[in-house]
C-alpha cells in the first residue's frame, strides 16, 4: 500500500509589523492521519526587542481553538527560527497564529506536511 503526503501551505510569506498578529489558513484533518505544521520566522536587521510567540492550536471543529504548543523566536539581528508541531490521528482541525514583538517587524511563513493515507 502506497503511503500518501501533501505539501499544504497555510501562510505565505509576508511581512509582520511589530505588534502584530496572524493567523494561518486553518488545516483541515479530517480525513487525514495527522501532519506536521512548520513556521519560520525571519528577523530583520533590526530584531524585535521581544520574541515573536508561535501558538499552534488543535480544534474539534473549524475555527475552534484549544492552545495545544507555544514557541518563539528570537531577538538577534538577521536570525531564523523554525518551530514545528505534530498533529495526530485524532486532530480535527489545526491553526497557528504568529504574534510579533515590540518595535521591528519580521517575516513569517507557514507550511504543513499532512499524512493523507497509509
Amino acid at each position: 500500500m502506497a503511503i500518501t503526503k501533501t505539501a499544504r501551505t497555510l501562510l505565505s510569506s509576508q511581512s509582520l509589523a511589530a505588534g502584530a498578529s496572524v493567523n494561518a489558513t486553518e488545516l483541515n484533518l479530517t480525513s487525514a492521519l495527522g501532519a506536521e505544521v512548520f513556521v519560520k520566522i525571519t528577523n530583520g536587521s533590526s530584531a524585535p526587542t521581544t520574541a515573536p510567540t508561535v501558538t499552534f492550536y488543535s480544534g474539534e471543529s473549524t475555527g475552534t481553538k484549544r492552545k495545544k504548543f507555544v514557541a518563539s523566536g528570537d531577538t538577534t539581528n538577521n536570525s531564523v527560527n523554525e518551530p514545528s508541531c505534530r498533529f495526530g490521528p485524532s486532530t480535527m482541525y489545526a491553526n497557528v497564529t504568529i504574534t510579533n514583538g515590540a518595535t521591528n517587524g519580521i517575516t513569517v511563513e507557514v507550511y504543513a506536511q499532512e499524512l493523507t493515507s497509509l
